[in-house]
């Protein structure tokens, strides 16, 4: 027997104890009332949707800053909060929860795209403990079911109140937190060995790129607005930029997933990392065919990992899309895997505390190395064998990263399920 088995042997036998949110503690909203002059030459430190989003412990050693005036009343941060993301363009991405599992040793403050949870009584509830539940699959469930839009999805935070959570004694919470933090080191340990190896890969095949340009005899400079048309005019750029457009039916992220059928031949061009098919019935007026790159109008992780190529029927999501305004000139593909290079450029045109939007400009004035178009194709047979060696997600490194996450949340969620206590087994 286990030492946990042991634990739950001798403290909760016939199960234990469930109690919804709003008995438990209260929801707080982020910083209000401010404005983007706000966040420049701050005074004090705040915490970001991205801190959120991609941590399940908060990253608390931060840079970003926002004006707080010693008469504002503002709500700060401390140990053992729950703090939420409160949208994005899927129900299932919605409520991401990280918990504040350190001391906080100065003020903090927490974006207004955001809300956090408090507890009651903090003696009850081991932070350690909540950053593994709120993001196991039965807390996700039914934070998601609490998340409601047409644009985007929000959370609600009086559905949230209803969401029932299990409250295990003390020393089983401990235990738990032992065994999933040693399987998270461990994984994560792995994981960022592959993930390293992997980034190397990406690294080669930028090298490739550049140097199969450079290698190239003859090669132009060209602006990208020069090369590309996109699929709306945008604001605070010139109109010699944009002579002209390329639009496309575009559905709101709700509609777009109500569409998905398996099997089907239509691609599903999200704005975040989902993929998925639909048929031409379901679709219908919303389908475009086409050769585009795209990147997503609002985003909330690096551009590099939602940039998508696609060429055939799709139906779209919030994206901006490009295509090549002469593919004797530019080769959409050959754009694609440019584009990929200068993502980490590209992120940096996006701007927002909560979700980003590209200043759209910066990204249309880019300089792009030109070879022949004969080259171009060279240059692209050569990346796409190199990128499915990479990234093919059903084998490789990715997958290994992959099944190690999965490996991980099947002991999370086996962990965290208990019997409930009745109430008439209740001491």
């Amino acid at each position: 027997m286990s030492k946990l088995e042991e634990l739950i042997k001798q403290l909760c036998p016939n199960g234990v104890e469930y109690k919804t949110l709003g008995e438990l503690g209260k929801f707080y909203g982020g910083i209000t009332g401010k404005s983007k002059e706000d966040f420049k030459d701050g005074n004090a430190k705040f915490i970001t949707y991205k801190n959120v989003y991609e941590n399940i412990s908060l990253k608390l050693d931060v840079e970003d800053k926002v004006k707080i005036s010693e008469k504002e009343n503002q709500r700060t941060l401390e140990y053992g909060d729950i703090i939420f993301t409160g949208s994005s363009e899927t129900p299932d991405e919605c409520g991401i929860s990280s918990v504040i599992t350190k001391k906080v040793e100065e003020k903090l403050y927490l974006n207004s795209f955001c809300f956090f949870f408090r507890m009651n009584n903090k003696e009850i509830l081991n932070p350690d403990f909540a950053k593994h539940l709120f993001r196991s699959s039965n807390l996700r469930y039914q934070i998601g079911k609490t998340a409601s839009g047409v644009t985007r999805f929000n959370v609600s935070k009086k559905a949230m109140e209803k969401i029932c959570i299990p409250v295990p004694p003390l020393e089983v919470q401990c235990e738990i937190v032992h065994i999933l933090d040693d399987f998270t080191l461990l994984s994560a340990l792995l994981s960022a060995e592959l993930s390293a190896e992997l980034k190397a890969r990406q690294k080669q095949y930028e090298y490739y790129l550049y140097k199969l340009i450079s290698d190239s005899k003859k090669i132009t400079k060209n602006k990208l607005y020069e090369l590309t048309i996109w699929d709306k005019k945008f604001n605070a750029v010139e109109n010699y930029m944009q002579p002209n457009v390329k639009k496309y039916p575009t559905l709101l992220a709700v509609d777009l997933f109500n569409l998905e059928r398996k099997n089907g031949n239509v691609f599903l061009l999200s704005t975040g990392g989902q993929r998925g098919w639909t048929t031409e019935e379901v679709a219908g007026d919303n389908i475009s065919e086409g050769e585009v790159v795209t990147i997503p109008w609002g985003k909330s992780r690096p551009v590099q990992e939602v940039m998508k190529y696609y060429c055939g029927k799709f139906v779209t999501g919030d994206n901006r899309i490009a295509t090549s305004n002469d593919i004797k000139k530019l080769n959409n593909k050959y754009l694609f895997y440019w584009m990929q290079t200068q993502s980490e450029r590209i992120d940096k045109f996006y701007r927002g505390s909560g979700i980003q939007h590209p200043n759209m400009r910066n990204v249309l004035t880019l300089e792009i190395e030109l070879p022949s178009i004969d080259e171009q194709k060279r240059i692209v047979s050569i990346l796409d064998k190199f990128e499915k060696l990479c990234n093919d997600i059903s084998k490789g490194l990715p997958a290994e990263i992959e099944a190690r996450q999965k490996q991980y949340e099947y002991y999370r969620d086996k962990l965290l399920t208990f019997k409930e206590l009745k109430v008439n087994e209740k001491i």
